[in-house]
């Protein structure tokens, strides 16, 4: 053999030699690739496009109360009545950035914070537009139904029906991985159930019917948080009283206005016995949640100044325990003192350590309502069809209900006050979109108004 014959041959023999490993590297490689395809798909269908996004900051509160129903001056919905969770999907023509985009105005306004009402109670997917408010900026601040308190609460006993709303919500997509939607950041268990008294089978209007009704809401609500495995992360808890005269159900608190259901709180805390209630929670738990989540809430129409005067000085008993506006309304203040009410609560939050802000009560006219509900709409509607809302009504019947462009002149109050986005936005550095103006029509016969 030649010695370049013998050189050839470890050459032929390597060659061989790796000719062979070469189908076992690409195989394992093919494993490997199956084996993340794999992983990626079980990613994708348990959380999503990904890992949740981090909470949002709170900071001091600048809300817009959301309740937005397609019911115009023309068709006021008297007959029929939609649904009124309008963060249902069939909403997204009012919400969705394909529609009216009604999150993004609220952005620009200036707020960081959008309220919700009814909705917890109602069947549907919430995801959808918890994902668009996180993307946003706004954290958003669910509400319990409460006419379920009248309706399915048992002697004003709500801890089934507030236990089973929450463990719907969490499935419907209020909760993520165990975890709260990182937009939620505070859910209203109650609104305004100091009005309970008023009804027929509370004996005596006593005041232990309302505070009944919220004691055991937040113990129904902390066992669906234990029960379904859901961390409580930075969701705080309220109650929103109105701003009626009340005392408080100790006695302690004489004709209080809205700071008795604060007083209520804490006489329950104390001794549950006082609201004829039995926790079944644990008393330790109960205790802990309303110390480390409990916020104090109240809902006022009346200028900031008499509110302040009426709350702040009175605060003393309620220690560390932070407050804040549920629903600001400053009914038939003309724009000046508008602007300068909610541009001084933010200021006032800013530099507090107990009060956290206002959410301004509300963004669109609730034309359902009529007399002076009309008067707090930052929007009306106006002529220009963009979209349809494709939801069910009241009695389960479901249809369409024609979504219309914002305008911000109402045309029913006086001048002065008949520009309160203006108002709103000023107040927070920010501005008024998405009117009628720049509005494109769904409609193929209608064109972009200018």
């Amino acid at each position: 053999m030649s010695p370049r014959a013998a050189d050839a041959q470890p050459e032929q023999q390597s060659w061989c030699t790796r000719s062979r490993l070469i189908p076992l590297i690409l195989g394992l490689l093919c494993l490997i690739a199956i084996i993340v395809g794999i992983a990626v798909a079980v990613a994708s269908a348990n959380h999503g496009s990904g890992p949740a996004p981090p909470p949002l900051p709170a900071g001091p509160v600048r809300g817009v109360a959301y309740a937005p129903l397609p019911c115009t001056m023309d068709a006021p919905c008297k007959e029929k009545l939609p649904s009124e969770d309008v963060m249902l999907p069939g909403y997204a023509a009012q919400w969705g950035p394909k529609g009216r985009n009604d999150l993004e105005v609220i952005q620009k306004l200036g707020a960081n914070a959008v309220r919700m009402y009814n909705s917890l109670g109602y069947d549907g997917d919430h995801g959808a537009f918890l994902d668009r408010a996180h993307s946003l900026g706004l954290n958003v601040m669910p509400g319990i139904e409460t006419s379920l308190a009248l309706y399915n609460c048992t002697n004003f006993d709500c801890y089934d029906t507030v236990k089973k709303v929450m463990k719907d919500g969490f499935a419907q997509g209020f909760a993520k991985d165990k975890q709260w939607h990182p937009a939620v950041h505070l859910v209203v268990l109650l609104n305004e159930p100091d009005f309970l008294v008023n009804d027929p089978r509370c004996p005596g209007k006593a005041a232990w019917c309302r505070v009944k009704a919220v004691l055991s809401a937040l113990d129904g609500f902390l066992a669906a948080e234990k029960e379904a495995g859901i961390q409580p992360g930075r969701v705080n808890l309220t109650t929103t009283w109105s701003f009626s005269v009340a005392d408080s159900i100790d006695g302690k608190c004489k004709k209080c206005p809205g700071y008795f259901g604060f007083q209520d709180m804490l006489a329950v805390m104390k001794d549950p016995s006082l609201a004829k209630y039995k926790l079944k929670s644990s008393a330790a738990e109960v205790a802990d949640a309303f110390d480390k989540r409990w916020v104090n809430g109240v809902n006022v129409h009346d200028p900031w100044s008499f509110v302040k005067d009426t709350i702040a000085k009175n605060y003393a008993p309620f220690g560390n325990k932070p407050w804040f506006i549920g629903a600001f309304g400053d009914l038939s203040q003309p724009h000046e003192i508008l602007k300068n009410d909610v541009k001084a609560m933010h200021e006032y939050a800013s530099n507090s350590s107990l009060f956290l802000g206002a959410t301004v009560f509300e963004f669109q006219t609730a034309y359902f309502k009529g007399g002076t509900e009309m008067n707090f709409g930052m929007f009306g509607l106006g002529k220009t069809k963009i979209g349809d809302a494709d939801v069910c009504d009241q009695q389960g019947a479901c249809g369409k209900w024609p979504v219309y462009c914002l305008e911000t002149n109402l045309t029913w109050v006086p001048a002065d006050q008949a520009h309160r986005a203006e108002a709103v936005a000023a107040a927070w550095g920010g501005k008024v979109t998405g009117l009628c103006s720049s509005t494109v029509s769904t409609e193929p016969e209608m064109r972009i108004v200018v």
